[in-house]
């Protein structure tokens, strides 16, 4: 165990006594203030790759890794780090079990579990470090004990810490779209929807090759009855990164948004470019909303029929799912 080895020790020869801290003081700082054995940090060094963008070498240089509040954040040693990826990107540790990565600029890199997708969780890993510490702090109370109100009985977030962790990292890293991206999701569950429109909008500024963000601003402009503007980002969806491999998908889901709107032709020029690039997509999604029928999700599987059809509006197969689950709604209201 070293955290003890800092400003408590009087050896913190990089701290600046004229109030100027940098990131990676705040950083010691803030784990400073914990008692002992919430933090195993390891020795700085500099033995560092010539390379590394200078907000990694800051934190390699005030701690050689380490494992904060417990295993929540996990900064693997540097001479443990593997070389760069095909991506340019390097895996350096974990957060709550998930990897993440620096790339060459020094940002920080997550993947998202609902699609696999990796999106920029923090503009440097300085300032990254600085917000998940401070994210990360939220499940402890003041004893280093899991606070009360932090899990729910299945041992899940509840909601308010989950969105706290959420807000404070944005608070230290406004350009980074991941944690305003899961804001904004949490923001749209809890139903506050105008704001997380405003958040996801910030998200796609700050990244618009980001597919998924799109496409959750498209749901949320429908919910709110916007259907030109649902339309219009569900395009920009598609558009976003043309190799992405759901594009077919997106336009599947402009498709459907075209149909509600009224406009047939848009329709069909964007079910034909859905269908082009993915041309299972009708059985895909019929195939999805059985599954969900058959689990009782009976709103999972209408959005899903709503696809199937915006794509084949006279397939059979197609036309019969859409009357069952009908059925199966109107059965759940009586």
């Amino acid at each position: 165990m070293t955290h003890d080895r800092r400003s408590k020790s009087g050896r913190r020869p990089d701290r600046r006594d004229d109030g100027d801290d940098t990131a990676a003081d705040r950083i010691v700082d803030a784990l400073d203030r914990w008692p002992a054995g919430m933090h195993d940090l390891g020795e700085p060094t500099i033995e560092l790759p010539h390379d590394w963008p200078p907000a990694v070498v800051d934190v390699y240089l005030t701690m050689g890794g380490g494992r904060l509040f417990g295993d929540t954040i996990v900064l693997h040693p540097a001479s443990e780090l593997p070389p760069p990826d095909d991506h340019g990107l390097t895996v350096c540790g974990t957060l709550d079990e998930e990897p993440i990565w620096f790339d060459r600029k020094g940002r920080v890199w997550r993947e998202d579990p609902d699609t696999g997708d990796r999106y920029i969780d923090g503009t440097a890993l300085d300032r990254w470090l600085l917000g998940a510490i401070e994210a990360a702090a939220l499940l402890f109370d003041a004893d280093g004990e899991f606070a009360e109100d932090a899990f729910t009985d299945d041992g899940e977030l509840t909601p308010a810490i989950a969105m706290a962790r959420a807000r404070a990292q944005v608070k230290r890293d406004g350009k980074a779209p991941g944690p305003r991206w899961r804001l904004a999701r949490l923001l749209a569950t809890d139903g506050e929807l105008a704001v997380a429109r405003r958040e996801l909008e910030l998200v796609v500024e700050h990244a618009p090759m980001l597919a998924w963000a799109w496409l959750d601003l498209a749901r949320i402009s429908e919910r709110l009855g916007e259907l030109a503007g649902a339309l219009d980002e569900a395009r920009a969806a598609a558009d976003a990164d043309p190799a992405h491999e759901q594009r077919g998908y997106f336009l599947a889901e402009a498709a459907r948004l075209a149909g509600i709107a009224g406009q047939a032709a848009t329709q069909l020029e964007l079910a034909t470019q859905a269908l082009a690039l993915d041309p299972g997509l009708v059985r895909a999604q019929t195939a999805g909303a059985d599954d969900r029928l058959g689990e009782g999700d009976v709103e999972a599987a209408a959005h899903l029929a709503a696809l199937a059809k915006a794509l084949a509006p006279r397939d059979v197969t197609v036309l019969d799912l859409v009357r069952r689950v009908e059925a199966a709604r109107v059965a759940g209201e009586n």
